[in-house]
C-alpha cells in the first residue's frame, strides 16, 4: 500500500479577549513655588505629606516589594527643582519651583472615587495620566493563548482540507516570529486609552476614574504535518 503523501503547513493563530484591568497607575505632580529652592522643596514635601496622609486614611501604604499588589499603594519616584520663569517676560522671576511626582497604584477600584477626590482636591496637585494594566498571571491569559492555538488549528485544518487531506500532527508552536520571519506578535496586551475621567450617564458633578476594559491578544506561529490528496483540478 502506498504511504499517504504528507506536507508541512505553517500558519499563524491570532486571538483576543477583553477583560477588566487589574490595576490603575495614577501619575500626579505636586507643584509648589517658593522664594528659594529650600523653601519650594519644603512646601512641596508638606503638600505631598498631606496628600499621602489622606491616601493612608483610605488604606494606602508605601510601595515596597512586599506591597506590590496592595489594594492601594503609592511611591514618590522623582522630585526636581528649577527656577521659575515669567511666561510673559524675558527671564526668571527670582523664585523657584519644586515638582514632586507621585505614583498611586490602585487595585481596589471601589476606592477610586475617593482617591480621585483626594488627588484633585488640592490646588497644588495635578493628575497627569492614568494607565490601566492587566497582571501577567491573570487567568484570562491562559484562555486567550489557548484560543490562539485553536485558531491556528482551525486554519491548518482548512488548508489541509483544501489539499484533500487532514492535519495529523503538530510539529511546533511558538510565539509569533520565533519560527522565522518577522518578530512581531507574541502574547501582549493591547493597552486601551489610558486616561479617563468619565461619568457615563451620571451627572457631570460625579466625575470618577472609570476602569478601562483591556484587550488581551495572543499571536502564535504553528507548524503542522498534514496528509494531502490529489490536488483538485490538477
Amino acid at each position: 500500500m502506498t504511504a499517504p503523501t504528507t506536507t508541512t503547513i505553517s500558519v499563524r493563530g491570532d486571538a483576543q479577549r477583553t477583560v477588566a484591568p487589574d490595576q490603575a497607575q495614577i501619575y500626579t505632580t505636586v507643584v509648589r513655588i517658593g522664594g528659594s529652592r529650600t523653601e519650594a522643596t519644603a512646601a512641596a514635601r508638606q503638600a505631598a505629606a498631606e496628600l499621602l496622609r489622606a491616601l493612608a486614611d483610605l488604606g494606602g501604604v508605601a510601595l515596597t516589594l512586599e506591597t506590590l499588589r496592595a489594594p492601594l499603594a503609592w511611591s514618590v519616584p522623582s522630585m526636581n527643582t528649577h527656577e521659575d520663569w515669567d511666561k510673559s517676560g524675558p527671564g526668571p522671576t527670582g523664585r523657584h519651583v519644586c515638582e514632586l511626582t507621585l505614583q498611586v497604584l490602585a487595585r481596589d477600584f471601589d476606592v477610586l472615587a475617593a482617591v480621585t477626590e483626594r488627588l484633585t482636591g488640592s490646588e497644588f496637585t495635578r493628575v497627569n495620566s492614568v494607565h490601566w494594566s492587566v497582571d501577567d498571571d491573570n487567568a484570562t491569559w491562559a484562555l486567550v493563548r489557548a484560543d490562539a492555538i485553536e485558531a491556528a488549528l482551525r486554519k491548518g485544518d482548512d488548508y489541509a482540507a483544501a489539499l484533500g487531506g487532514s492535519v495529523i500532527s503538530v510539529e511546533h508552536v511558538a510565539d509569533a516570529g520565533l519560527l522565522g520571519g518577522d518578530q512581531t506578535g507574541g502574547f501582549r496586551p493591547e493597552r486601551a486609552a489610558a486616561f479617563s475621567l468619565t461619568s457615563g450617564s451620571r451627572s457631570p458633578d460625579d466625575l470618577t476614574l472609570d476602569p478601562v476594559p483591556q484587550v488581551l491578544r495572543a499571536v502564535i506561529d504553528a507548524r503542522f504535518t498534514a496528509t494531502i490528496g490529489a490536488l483538485p483540478g490538477r
